[in-house]
């Protein structure tokens, strides 16, 4: 018998492929064998999405340090869990657009936000709400290089660190955010910002049990490096997509006056 994923010889009493995992049942599929695989994916307590969730929430050296060590299969992967992330990000921008961006109340931002910029520029950010999004892994990959390397490790892994807990802070606050956006979209902005410092704490908590500093004084001054370091490229994040804004033409620069009393 032949594995059909990997094409590897098999026993016939192997239910499993040794080579990849995959199951050998391969019949037809029948609508028990549908739910059965639905069940196993996504609702079973002790399966990878779950699993990885949890693990984050509390232990997240141990998600991040056995990936980046070479240990692949006891969580999800960070591609797979970033995934998981922009599709819920994805069905939370298809209700914004169904309710209508207008319900969200703009005035939080200040006496200068009925300038027409902030409109298109709050209509922009949902639109491209996703690469925005993944325009913030290489901010707290670089913030972390260059703040918290106990470990000794090098870029690409702090981008899988990055990964890692943007992506979970997306995961986990998406129900809150849902029924706010349901419910109480008028206090979306001021959510926006609460979410903003919940995933600078979060980012700040996973470098801290992932780089281990015997001296309270050394990791009170790394986080605090870590955390001007996030908010410099936040700033940056934020200006090059005005900048962007105004380059293509969504903006103008008369767009940021304040309309003629």
């Amino acid at each position: 018998m032949t594995c059909k994923n990997c094409e590897n010889s098999l026993r016939t009493d192997f239910m499993f492929c040794p080579s990849c995992g995959a199951k050998t049942d391969v019949g037809r599929i029948t609508f028990k064998k549908l739910f059965a695989d639905i069940k196993e994916r996504f609702f079973d307590l002790d399966n990878t999405i779950f699993r990885t969730i949890k693990t984050m929430t509390v232990r997240p050296e141990e998600v991040v340090g056995l990936y980046i060590d070479g240990v692949r299969r006891r969580f999800m992967n960070p591609m797979s869990y970033l995934g998981i992330a922009l599709g819920l990000s994805g069905i939370l921008f298809f209700i914004i657009q169904k309710l209508g961006i207008d319900l969200i109340d703009l005035e939080f931002l200040g006496q200068e936000s009925n300038v027409p910029a902030n409109e298109k520029v709050m209509n922009a950010i949902w639109e491209f709400s996703n690469f925005i999004f993944l325009m913030f892994i290489p901010v707290i990959a670089f913030a972390g290089f260059l703040s918290f390397n106990s470990r000794g490790y090098n870029l690409p892994e702090h981008f899988v660190t990055a990964i890692y807990t943007l992506a979970h802070i997306s995961i986990i606050t998406f129900p809150i955010s849902l029924l706010i956006m349901l419910f109480a979209p008028s206090i979306y902005m001021g959510y926006g910002f609460f979410n903003l410092f919940l995933m600078v704490v979060f980012a700040a908590f996973v470098l801290i049990r992932l780089h281990r500093y015997n001296k309270m004084g050394i990791v009170l001054i790394r986080t605090l490096v870590f955390v001007v370091l996030l908010i410099i490229g936040y700033l940056a994040v934020s200006i090059g997509i005005h900048v962007l804004l105004l380059l293509f033409g969504v903006v103008e620069f008369s767009d940021y006056l304040p309309p003629k009393t």
